[in-house]
């Protein structure tokens, strides 16, 4: 039997499910506590729920390789010949080259995946510890209690939907009754067995639809502006109930649900929660599109104002600069960063490039192409950029809309061009999308979400969900050339690691 114990960190506590076999300690050292006395008060629930949140934004998982990492590799988002051997981005080469058993890789994929079932058993864990708990401990009694049982919910969701969506195929490659990975709903957890795609999806969804009920009251009581989200305006236990945009809160599970049904292929269910967010949008303002003023004045180049749902690191920019470094010492053609691929801009951005906010302010023209700066350090123009700096962004408004369209254009063609056209107009893009047929259109809806939805973890989800090829950019010149990768299950499913070989 595996025992647990809790390591305290600066924002909260993460477990671990590898520590050793050993009994537990009669003295606890400063840095360590055990679950008994973490769970005796209220404080304690929220280290624990803050500590998931931590891990989640680490480089491991979506500080990094669920984010503008291996998972863009996957969809070739970005020009990896020319981003910086250091700090993962080797092995983010790699998986683009799909080697994926290389011995410069499999370290990078082997923590990722360890990361994230260590979330699973940190959230089965609080979510078991607060149902029973007495509303007592709490500041504010069953709402918070709701509130960290809610998230937990969801968050044991969200990431094993994602180790689904990695280590699986899509339900449109037909994976039958194959199985590839469990889903975990209790902990401790001893046996777990793979599961077929269909399982996981439906319970990924249940709880989506558990977590999503017990923070709809709590998240509709309050505003959801931008400032009241994600401004640190409050102090002690209020700060904890409040900055919900920095949580998986009620708005962001109902996207996430869109997201979800989609994937499944259940188109009704996707249009109707993702209306529910659209029509929260129109009635109330949240989730507006970032204005170009605040763009180009006060440096809001992640367009935070739409999101969602968003992490938070101040480590963020050191890990993006380890891999993507540029120095005024080193000649520019010796300089290694993220970027698109000449032909690339071209191709997506086509005669466009002049209008669109995402070129103009999140793209830097450079010698081998043109540098993605979502990830870059901001500048500090106002607080904007400070905002901006740590946020990974998790799910924003413009996807809710691309869902909606893509679920409603066998039915109503001329509303699922209208919200394609709604993201573009917010992104500075006036065009008229009447003249396209249903498959114009998802291609449309495909070319925008790789300008806008680039180094947030969603591209190439996107690509595989449609069976589409990803096309690899290389050479300049005369000598570029677009390889295509296949939407097989060589190039598009991640192989289980070697050490999860007897899970049945």
């Amino acid at each position: 039997m595996r025992k647990i114990y809790y390591t305290l960190l600066s924002l909260g506590i993460v477990a671990t499910v590898f520590s050793s076999c050993s009994d537990w300690l009669d003295v606890r050292p400063s840095d360590e506590i055990k679950e008994e006395f973490l769970f005796e008060t209220g404080n304690g629930y929220r280290t624990a729920l803050n500590g998931i949140y931590r891990k989640l934004s680490t480089q491991d998982l979506y500080g990094q390789n669920l984010s503008w990492g291996i998972v863009d590799a996957l969809g070739e988002v970005h020009d990896y010949d020319i981003v910086s051997d250091v700090g993962g981005g080797n092995a983010m080469k790699k998986v683009s080259k799909r080697l994926f058993k290389d011995i410069e890789l499999v370290p990078t994929t082997d923590a990722m995946w360890e990361a994230a079932w260590n979330i699973v058993a940190n959230c089965n864990n609080l979510a078991q510890q607060v149902e029973g708990a007495d509303t007592t401990l709490f500041y504010k009694g069953e709402e918070e209690r709701n509130m960290i049982l809610g998230e937990a919910i969801g968050l044991r969701a969200y990431i094993q939907f994602d180790l689904l969506r990695l280590y699986a195929p899509a339900p449109s490659a037909n994976p039958g009754e194959r199985t590839f990975i469990p889903y975990v709903e209790e902990y401790p957890a001893y046996v777990n067995n793979k599961q077929t795609v269909a399982y996981c999806l439906d319970h990924v969804i249940k709880d989506l639809q558990k977590a999503q009920g017990l923070l709809k009251p709590i998240d509709e009581a309050q505003s959801f502006r931008v400032y009241e989200r994600l401004e640190y305006i409050y102090d002690g236990e209020d700060r904890f109930l409040a900055e919900r945009g920095y949580r998986l809160n009620y708005y962001a599970i109902t996207a996430l649900l869109a997201r979800v049904y989609l994937y499944a292929g259940n188109l009704d269910m996707a249009y109707n929660e993702a209306m529910k967010i659209i029509k929260l949008q129109k009635d109330e303002g949240f989730f507006d599109f970032t204005d170009v003023y605040n763009i180009s004045t006060n440096g809001n180049i992640k367009f935070y104002d739409d999101i969602i749902f968003t992490l938070y690191t101040t480590e963020l920019i050191d890990w993006e600069l380890e891999i993507n470094y540029s120095s005024e010492e080193q000649a520019e053609y010796n300089q290694s960063y993220l970027c698109w691929h000449t032909e690339k801009v071209k191709d997506i951005f086509g005669n466009e490039q002049n209008d669109d906010y995402r070129l103009l302010y999140q793209f830097e023209k450079k010698y081998h192409g043109y540098r993605t700066l979502k990830y870059h350090k901001q500048e500090e123009k106002s607080s904007n950029g400070r905002w901006g700096n740590p946020m990974i962004p998790m799910i924003r408004m413009s996807e809710v809309y691309y869902i909606a369209a893509e679920a409603i254009c066998d039915k109503n063609l001329a509303e699922a061009q209208d919200y394609v056209e709604t993201v573009k107009e917010g992104r500075g893009v006036a065009v008229d999308l009447s003249s396209l047929d249903k498959n114009g259109l998802i291609n449309m809806i495909l070319n925008d979400v790789q300008r806008e939805l680039l180094g947030e973890g969603q591209v190439f989800f996107m690509f595989k969900r449609l069976n589409r090829q990803v096309l690899r950019y290389s050479g300049t010149g005369s000598s570029a050339k677009k390889t295509p990768i296949l939407p097989t299950e060589e190039n598009f499913v991640l192989p289980l690691p070697d050490s999860e070989s007897n899970i049945k």
